[in-house]
C-alpha cells in the first residue's frame, strides 16, 4: 500500500475512533463515577466524564497500527504515556497525592532519558555564533528531566477551560509535525506528531465550544492532559536533539512558549506567596482573561 494512502487511512482512523469512543464511554463513566463534579472552582454545572484521555490514547494506538511504522525507537513514548494515563485515571478517580504524581512524572522522564537516549546536551547558539553553542555538561540529564516534568504540568494546568488544553496541544502537534518535515526528520517522528494531532482533534469535537455545542461533553482529565503533555515533551526533545538536525532545543522552546510562560509565572507567584507551585488556584492566564470580561470562546482563541 502506498505511503500516502496509509497516512490518510491512519489519520482518518485516528479521528474516527477517538470521536466515536468518547460518546461510547459516556455511560460507563457515569456508572463508575469517573466524572468531574462541579464545585466553586469549576465553571461546568453538571457531572462531566473524564474519559477524553482514554479515547485520545486509543485513537492514537489505532493510528499507529494502521500506519505500521516500526515502534522500536518510540517505545519509551508509548510506555510513558500509558503510565501517566493510568496514574492520571487513578488521580481522577481517588485523588492520589501530588508527591506521588510528581514522582511518576520524573520516572517516565528518566525512562525517556536513560532508555530512550533522549537528552538535551546543548541549547544551541543561544547567544549567537560568536559565543558558540551552550553546552549543559553534567546538567544535561537533570535539565532534560526537569523540562519534561515542566511541560507535562504546563499542559495539565492549561486544562481549565473547554477546548483550551486540547486546542493548545493540537497547535503544538501541528507545529512539531511541520518542523520535523522541514528539518528532514524521520518519517516515524512526523507520523506520530500527525496522528497525535488527529486524535486530539477527535477529542476537541466533543470538548470545544462551537455554535453546535454550548459546553464540553467530556474532559481530558489528569490522565489525558499528562499523557498528552508527555507526548509533547518527548517529541520536542526528539526533534530538538536529533543527530544531523538543524533545529536546536531553544528553537523548539518557542513552539511551547504560551503554556510554558503561563506555568512559569504561576510557579514563581505561588513560591513568592509561600505556597506549593503545584497547588490549585484561579490565577492562570485564562482565569485572568475571564475576569477581564471575555467569554470562554474569546479566551481560548485569544491565547492561541
Amino acid at each position: 500500500m502506498a505511503t500516502e494512502i496509509k497516512i490518510v487511512l491512519a489519520l482518518a482512523s485516528t479521528l474516527a475512533v477517538t470521536g466515536v469512543l468518547i460518546p461510547a464511554l459516556h455511560k460507563l463513566a457515569h456508572q463508575i463515577r469517573l466524572v468531574d463534579q462541579p464545585n466553586h472552582r469549576k465553571r461546568h454545572f453538571q457531572a462531566t466524564p473524564l474519559t477524553g484521555g482514554i479515547a485520545t490514547f486509543c485513537g492514537f494506538l489505532v493510528g499507529l497500527a494502521v500506519i505500521g511504522i516500526d515502534l522500536q525507537d518510540y517505545w519509551t513514548l508509548l510506555v510513558g504515556m500509558a503510565i501517566l494515563l493510568i496514574s492520571g485515571l487513578l488521580d481522577d478517580y481517588v485523588d492520589i497525592c501530588a508527591a506521588l504524581r510528581l514522582l511518576l512524572q520524573v520516572a517516565v522522564a528518566a525512562l525517556m532519558v536513560f532508555y530512550g537516549g533522549l537528552e538535551i546536551q546543548s541549547l544551541g547558539l543561544l547567544f549567537g555564533e560568536a559565543y558558540g553553542p551552550v553546552l549543559l555538561g553534567i546538567w544535561s540529564v537533570p535539565f532534560t528531566i526537569a523540562c519534561v516534568v515542566f511541560i507535562v504540568n504546563a499542559i495539565n494546568m492549561a486544562d481549565g477551560l473547554d477546548g483550551l488544553a486540547g486546542s493548545s496541544a493540537l497547535v503544538i502537534f501541528c507545529l512539531l509535525s511541520l518542523t520535523g518535515w522541514l528539518d528532514g526528520a524521520p518519517f516515524g517522528l512526523i507520523a506520530i506528531s500527525m496522528i497525535l494531532a488527529f486524535s486530539t482533534m477527535g477529542f476537541l469535537m466533543h470538548n470545544m465550544r462551537s455554535p453546535f455545542r454550548r459546553r464540553a461533553s467530556v474532559f481530558l482529565g489528569d490522565s489525558g492532559s499528562m499523557a498528552i503533555g508527555f507526548a509533547i515533551a518527548w517529541l520536542a526533545v526528539a526533534l530538538g536533539t536529533r543527530e544531523g538536525g538543524a533545529v536546536d532545543p531553544i528553537t523548539i522552546a518557542w513552539i511551547l512558549i504560551i503554556p510554558s510562560m503561563d506555568t512559569l509565572a504561576l510557579f514563581f507567584r505561588r513560591l513568592r506567596q509561600g505556597r506549593s507551585p503545584l497547588s490549585p488556584d484561579r490565577a492562570h492566564l485564562h482565569h485572568i482573561l475571564l475576569r477581564c470580561g471575555h467569554n470562554v470562546h474569546q479566551v481560548v482563541h485569544s491565547i492561541h
